[in-house]
């Protein structure tokens, strides 16, 4: 995830007609439905939450969902992404610091176990947390209090954690890189979030929910995607899962430039891809070069032959495109 610092989710949201968070409304399938089913039993309680899963999947989601059902939903949860940031900025951040404890360090800072107390802290990408980190923050699960950096007084902190890996953290234990003591004070409760691909039913559903966010966000009022590009969503196998999605039809909606989004506009690897099982056999697979003219052609052919058009939807130059289409005779 992008480094981000703290973000704050707020109690003001406003729940859908299905008396669920409009972020969180926009799915059909089982194994999604059982997904918030564990969250919201689990959401009444203190206990610490690890939510497991591919990049993208929308592990931040679930989490907002848990803190929204919560009885700490009146105060913020704040977010964290611990891989974005060294160990020196990360401990500070997280734990907060004195003044003159390290060169920087001009005035007491409060941490985030600090800020959010009585609400809810999300650590993201807890699988990249050093050992010196791992060790402080086995603290806070196990007594409840921090200690900043330069001091040596601990403070009491009343908060309740939820974090979120794609690694797979036994093996991590296992070789030696994550301490197993911490891992089972982290998964009191484990949530496994499925990737899209395991739930081809939502894809349109989420589709229609980004459409109609985007329309507002990029005031595109007429934001609408046509039929083919419906299709082929459906027929991608979405690797980057549902954060690639919402990135495609926000791609799609600028280069489409009035929001008619034709099968032109999405991004070339999702035309190109198809569906991109990774279980694909390598006899089914093809050179770079054969789907990268198969795309050209289709571009080419939906723009009537115009060849400047259809290098500017490329991004490429028209000698470029000439040369390929001469290398491809």
């Amino acid at each position: 995830m992008a480094n981000r610092k703290a973000e704050q989710t707020g109690p003001d949201q406003q729940s859908s007609k299905h008396g669920l968070p409009p972020y969180i409304a926009a799915f059909r399938s089982e194994s999604y439905r059982n997904v918030l089913h564990m969250a919201s039993q689990v959401a009444m309680f203190n206990s610490s939450v690890l939510l497991s899963g591919e990049t993208g999947v929308g592990k931040e989601i679930i989490a907002r969902y848990i803190h929204w059902l919560s009885p700490r939903s009146d105060k913020s949860m704040l977010t964290i992404s611990c891989g974005a940031l060294p160990e020196t900025l990360l401990e500070s951040e997280l734990f907060g610091h004195k003044a003159g404890s390290f060169t920087g360090a001009i005035q007491d800072r409060v941490g985030l176990f600090e800020q959010g107390a009585r609400g809810t802290v999300f650590l993201d990408e807890i699988g990249d947390i050093s050992k010196v980190i791992q060790i402080k923050l086995l603290r806070v699960l196990q007594e409840r209090e921090i200690l900043r950096i330069g001091e040596n007084i601990p403070r009491k902190v009343d908060i309740r954690t939820i974090s979120a890996t794609n690694r797979d953290l036994d093996q991590a234990v296992d070789e030696g890189k994550f301490r197993e003591d911490l891992l089972y004070r982290l998964r009191v409760v484990e949530i496994r979030v499925p990737p899209l691909r395991e739930r081809p039913e939502d894809i349109l559903l989420l589709a229609d929910h980004f459409v109609e966010r985007l329309a507002k966000q990029l005031r595109l009022p007429d934001l609408c995607l046509d039929e083919e590009c419906l299709n082929r969503f459906q027929k991608y196998d979405w690797p980057g899962n549902v954060r690639e999605l919402q990135n495609a039809i926000e791609h799609a909606a600028i280069i489409s430039g009035d929001g008619r989004v034709k099968l032109k506009h999405i991004p070339p690897q999702i035309v190109i891809g198809g569906k991109k099982s990774r279980r694909t056999s390598v006899k089914s697979l093809r050179p770079l070069a054969e789907m990268e003219m198969e795309y050209i052609r289709e571009v080419l052919q939906s723009t009537g032959g115009n060849r400047p058009k259809a290098a500017k939807i490329l991004g490429i130059s028209q000698t470029t495109l000439w040369r390929k289409l001469k290398n491809d005779n």
